[in-house]
């Protein structure tokens, strides 16, 4: 355009041979449209989104476990279908908060659907993946439980694993805080429990099935479920809002392979490696 506007080639135009109102017209269209090609030439160059050459979802599931291998599978399919490359990471579910929200990690495999309200860097896929209930167990024979305000004066040790806040809302009310403690990991917890160093463990009834069949475990104690914790929680993978625009995407597959039957065929697939039932 060599610096000239609309305006002065006009006034150019009137200090030459007089146009006809046709001729200046193509010729004010014309000039527009180079404008606009120009500005669109500027634009073009900023950041789109696009998909990431890897893609890691955080799990709290140990590596290997029924859960790893089950969410590994579905994830799996998932990403396969969306011609992206995925790559399942076990943490401790405290860091694994921690690592998304910095970006560093790019979803999250499974959390309560209200787990987005206090985390404005994630965006909730639609779908849920399964559904998880929440209890107390106990390895004592003859302890019971009632109701949950009982904790507040029957002298119990209770423990729940970090970063579950449901346990934690649920019992930071009622449980002495002498009395109430936190655990980085499923295995230190379930361990103590059957050591008898803790009265009452709270987490998710699938986890504790799953401790249950851990070698280290299996044949040493007889842990018991011995009060529900709220009601069956649906659990949903969370996206950093930076893939937000995968998270239909991710839904409507996941709804897709419900259909399919293949969510419960790949559990059904991994008990049947685990050896359990048989």
């Amino acid at each position: 355009m060599n610096g000239h506007t609309p305006a002065a080639i006009i006034a150019g135009m009137k200090r030459t041979t007089p146009l006809r109102p046709l001729c200046i017209r193509a010729l004010l269209a014309s000039t527009l449209l180079s404008l606009f090609s120009l500005a669109h030439a500027q634009t073009s160059n900023e950041p789109t989104a696009t998909a990431p050459a890897l893609f890691v979802m955080g799990s709290d599931a140990t590596p290997n476990s029924y859960s790893f291998n089950w969410f590994n599978r579905i994830y799996s399919e998932v990403f396969r279908r969306l011609g992206i490359p995925f790559q399942l990471e076990s943490y401790a579910l405290k860091r694994q908060g921690l690592q998304i929200e910095a970006g560093i990690i790019d979803g999250e495999a499974n959390r309560a659907y209200g787990y987005g309200a206090t985390q404005p860097n994630l965006v909730r896929v639609e779908e849920s993946i399964h559904n998880l209930t929440l209890a107390l167990y106990t390895a004592k024979p003859t302890l019971r439980l009632q109701r949950l305000d009982e904790l507040s004066t029957n002298g119990m040790q209770v423990e729940y694993r970090r970063g579950i806040l449901l346990c934690e809302n649920a019992l930071k009310p009622i449980v002495p805080a002498e009395r109430l403690s936190d655990i980085p990991s499923l295995e230190q917890g379930v361990k103590k429990l059957v050591a008898q160093r803790t009265d009452l463990y709270c987490d998710f009834s699938l986890n504790i099935l799953i401790a249950m069949h851990e070698p280290a475990i299996e044949g040493r104690a007889a842990l018991r479920k011995v009060l529900d914790i709220g009601s069956v929680i649906p659990t949903y993978p969370y996206l950093h809002k930076k893939h937000a625009g995968l998270a239909p995407r991710i839904a409507a597959i996941l709804s897709k392979m419900k259909a399919e039957g293949l969510i419960e065929a790949y559990r059904l697939q991994v008990e049947r490696e685990q050896g359990w039932g048989q």
